[in-house]
C-alpha cells in the first residue's frame, strides 16, 4: 500500500511540474510578445530621430522634426499596442476571417467579399493626392518596422493573441488603412437593413398611402421613389416563404438593441481641471 502511495505521489508531483512548466513557458512566450516601451530601435526610412513617450495611461506622445516621421512613429506605436486588432480588422475587410476562425465567420466573409471594400480601397489610394499617399506610406512603414523588429529579435508573435491562432502577419501598405476606414463606414451604416426592408416593401406595395402606413418614419419625398426600385431589381422576389425570417438577412452583424445609442456628457466648472465648463458629444 505504501508503495502504491509513493507512486501516486510521484505521478502527482510530475503532473504538477508539467503544469508549472507549461504555465511558465506560456508566460514567457506571451511576455516576449509584449513591447518594451523603453527600447531604442534602429530603423530605416526616417528623416530624423523619433521619440515616443508614454504617459501614466500608456498613451503615446510622438515627437519628431518631420511630419512624416511622426506618422511613422504612430504606425510603430499602433503595431506595439494593437497588432492583433489591426491584423484581425484587415482580415475582416478582406473577407478572410475564416482562414483563422473556421466556419463560425463564413457569413461575415461572404458579406465582406460581396462588398469588396478592399478593392475599392485600392482604387481610392490610386486617386489620392501625393501628400496624403505619403502620410499613408509613412504610417505603413512604421507598422512594418515593428513587424521587422518582432521577426529579427524573435519577440514571440508580436501580440499574445497571436499565440492562440495561426494567423500569419504580413506587411501592411497604405491601402490597408483606407480599407479599415471603409470597414468603419460600413459598421456605422445602421440603416442598411432598413433600406433593404423598404426596397422589398416597395416591390409588394405601390400605393403611397399604404407604404406610409407601414413605414411612417420614411422621408416624405423619398417614399415616392421606392416603387422605382422594381425596375432596378427585376429578378428580386417580394416577401415570400423564400425570404429568411432572420430580422437582418443580409447582415451577420448582431443588433446592439439599446446599446447602439451614442452618448453625450457635460462637466461644470468645479468639476473641470481646466476651470471651465466642458461639454462633449460623441467623444469617440
Amino acid at each position: 500500500m505504501a508503495r502504491i502511495f509513493r507512486w501516486l505521489m510521484r505521478i502527482a508531483m510530475l503532473l504538477i511540474a508539467l503544469v508549472i512548466l507549461a504555465l511558465g513557458g506560456g508566460y514567457w512566450l506571451a511576455s516576449r510578445s509584449l513591447p518594451d516601451y523603453n527600447d531604442t530601435v534602429q530603423v530605416s526610412k526616417l528623416a530624423g530621430e523619433v521619440e515616443i513617450v508614454r504617459d501614466n495611461a500608456n498613451v503615446p506622445h510622438i515627437f519628431a522634426a518631420d511630419d512624416l516621421d511622426v506618422f511613422y512613429g504612430l504606425g510603430f506605436a499602433h503595431a506595439q499596442d494593437r497588432l492583433w486588432q489591426m491584423i484581425t480588422m484587415r482580415r475582416t475587410v478582406q473577407g478572410r476571417l475564416s482562414e483563422v476562425f473556421g466556419t463560425s465567420t463564413i457569413g461575415i466573409d461572404r458579406l465582406l467579399r460581396r462588398f469588396d471594400l478592399y478593392t475599392l480601397a485600392v482604387r481610392s489610394v490610386d486617386v489620392l493626392d501625393p501628400k496624403t499617399r505619403a502620410v499613408l506610406d509613412a504610417y505603413a512603414s512604421g507598422v512594418n518596422a515593428r513587424l521587422d523588429q518582432i521577426n529579427s529579435e524573435a519577440l514571440g508573435r508580436g501580440a499574445p493573441e497571436m499565440l492562440l491562432f495561426d494567423a500569419p502577419c504580413r506587411t501592411v501598405a497604405g491601402r490597408d488603412s483606407v480599407a479599415l476606414v471603409k470597414l468603419l463606414a460600413l459598421q456605422l451604416s445602421g440603416h442598411l437593413d432598413a433600406e433593404v426592408k423598404r426596397a422589398r416593401t416597395s416591390l409588394a406595395l405601390t400605393d403611397q398611402k399604404r407604404l406610409l402606413d407601414i413605414l411612417p418614419d420614411a422621408p416624405g419625398d423619398g417614399i415616392a421613389a421606392l416603387p422605382e426600385y422594381a425596375s432596378l431589381m427585376p429578378g428580386v422576389k417580394q416577401f415570400s416563404e423564400n425570404i429568411p425570417l432572420d430580422p437582418s438577412p443580409l447582415s451577420p452583424f448582431k443588433s446592439f438593441d439599446l446599446a447602439g445609442a451614442s452618448n453625450a456628457w457635460a462637466a461644470a466648472r468645479d468639476r473641470s481641471a481646466a476651470g471651465g465648463t466642458l461639454i462633449a458629444n460623441d467623444p469617440h
